[in-house]
């Protein structure tokens, strides 16, 4: 036959993945039961609906540090998501995970974050506390599993098991309104660790890189790091772009290495492997977050626009309690099912930073 079947990709997996990889084949079910598709894997179909989902697309107005309208040359949600899904593929087919899962699972590990980042998130927790809270990554579970809703009867995008599963890895607080059947929790699969991994290592540099073309630090801050000096002798430049582009490899590079140790040396030590870098490379990686979170993350031109934001989503939080009329027919219908509190908070947090500007308080 001249064209590959999902069959023939499912038969490769077997062939070549790690004994510990996700395989298509026992991706746990869905909850609504569809035909197999003659071409996709199973993840492949996941990967497809996250992407062209609703909630995907909002993330291009979504905020990665710079608010989302700062700037065309700052990264968004969307940007980020890419990136990191980019790092995924690379490091899952290095250590033979599947990589399909890996793609998913990165392009839709931010879908639950609301307006202006972590602050945005700060906020909406508070104001749910003793209701479940708020976490990102339970939220992009409620908008998978509920929220964007295309079978009706509460399937959300219907995506497997292991793909739901994989997206809650993280904490979550308790009482949080999850589908049931991820409850109790069960360990992600390797791939949602690779996630893990290539989303510390994208926001690392390329908030560096954000940092440094907004001329929040100068450049010669930056060589009071390690990791940049390292980098700068394998770039043979002091370009920053591509100095950012060698950070970024040492890092990959790295977590590949150290957790194919960790892969061979399974099951003979006994323990679980692990997706990880180097003791050494965890302390350049975290020489730079300190940095970020010193000269950037709480430099006063960022918190100025978060704490704005901060405070525009507690304003329009409270509107839409005092007016749930107002709220789209959509959220307005779950408020019997889910309560006041909830409905306006998943009204809220899928909101751009833009939209979010506009509501009137």
């Amino acid at each position: 036959m001249a064209w590959l079947r999902r069959e023939d990709l499912e038969d490769a997996e077997l062939r070549s993945l790690h004994a510990l990889a996700a395989q298509s084949r026992n991706h746990g079910g869905r909850r609504l039961d569809e035909p197999d598709d003659a071409l996709r894997t199973a993840f492949q179909r996941d990967r497809d609906r996250v992407m062209h989902s609703a909630p995907f697309r909002r993330l291009q107005g979504k905020t990665q540090v710079f608010a989302a309208f700062e700037g065309d040359y700052y990264r968004t949600r969307m940007a980020h998501s890419l990136e990191v899904s980019q790092m995924a593929r690379g490091v899952a087919r290095a250590l033979r995970l599947n990589v399909d899962l890996a793609e998913t699972v990165a392009l839709a590990h931010d879908l639950g974050h609301p307006p202006f980042g972590h602050v945005g998130e700060e906020a909406l927790h508070e104001l749910l506390e003793g209701r479940g809270g708020f976490r990102h990554n339970a939220q992009g579970s409620r908008i998978v599993d509920l929220l964007e809703d295309r079978y009706g009867g509460d399937v959300g995008l219907n995506l497997t098991l292991l793909t739901r599963r994989s997206l809650l890895k993280g904490s979550v607080p308790d009482g949080f309104p999850l589908a049931p059947d991820l409850l109790p929790r069960q360990p992600a699969p390797l791939e949602a660790h690779v996630v893990d991994g290539c989303d510390k290592i994208a926001y690392l540099c390329h908030d560096l890189d954000d940092g440094l073309r907004a001329g929040v630090f100068a450049l010669e801050a930056c060589r009071g790091l390690a990791l940049w000096r390292r980098a700068e002798v394998a770039a043979t430049t002091h370009r920053h772009p591509r100095v950012i582009s060698e950070m970024i490899s040492i890092l990959v590079h790295d977590l590949v290495e150290a957790s194919a140790e960790e892969l061979e040396a399974w099951p003979h030590d006994g323990r679980q492997p692990q997706i990880r870098h180097s003791g050494d490379m965890q302390v350049l990686a975290n020489e730079l977050l300190v940095f970020l979170r010193e000269r950037f993350y709480r430099s006063a031109r960022v918190l100025e626009v978060m704490h704005a934001g901060q405070d525009r989503i507690r304003n329009v939080f409270a509107h839409y309690l005092a007016h749930p009329e107002e709220m789209s027919d959509r959220f307005r219908s779950r408020i019997g099912r889910d309560g006041l509190h909830r409905s306006v908070c998943d009204y809220v947090s899928g909101m751009t930073d833009r939209f979010l500007l506009r509501q009137v308080t």
